[in-house]
């Protein structure tokens, strides 16, 4: 896994190429780190693309809500030259437990002037799941790290 610092590095850059990263750790230190770089920065949570009084009944309709929602949300956006934007998302389990993968991403949204960071943030061990749900913050790193999911990882504690 690569360093903060290399992540600011990416993130000064002119360009990018359709960069999908993954970031574990704290939201705070990444938008520390974004933030020094003086780029547009947009945040997006997953879990605003559902509207709370008409969520689907079953994972092929969650799974397609989740796409079409992504893809409008992803499409809506202004980037360009002048506008250098990156991208932080939440709630990235969400494309895990439906399938969703990173292709929205890739297909609507990065380019030279916009770049996309999946954020991980690692789960507390007080934290309250309810009875059918927990987060297996090793699957989810699994997951995004195969080969062709993301470019790169990127985080505060390095895994040897």
């Amino acid at each position: 896994m690569k360093t903060v610092a290399d992540l600011t590095a990416l993130v000064r850059q002119r360009t990018w190429d359709k960069d999908v990263v993954l970031w574990v750790g704290s939201m705070a230190t990444l938008l520390a780190a974004i933030a020094k770089t003086q780029r547009v920065l947009s945040d997006l949570d997953l879990l605003d693309l559902f509207d709370e009084e008409r969520l689907p009944m079953d994972d092929e309709e969650t799974r397609a809500q989740l796409i079409q929602g992504l893809r409008n949300k992803l499409k809506s956006f202004q980037t360009g030259p002048r506008a250098r934007t990156v991208l932080v998302v939440r709630s990235i389990g969400l494309l895990a437990r439906y399938h969703a993968g990173v292709q929205e991403f890739y297909e609507w949204f990065c380019g030279d002037f916009a770049m996309v960071v999946l954020a991980l943030e690692p789960v507390s061990e007080s934290t309250a799941w309810l009875e059918d749900l927990n987060c297996d913050e090793k699957r989810l790193l699994k997951y995004f790290t195969e080969p062709g999911v993301v470019k790169g990882a990127f985080g505060e504690r390095i895994n040897p």
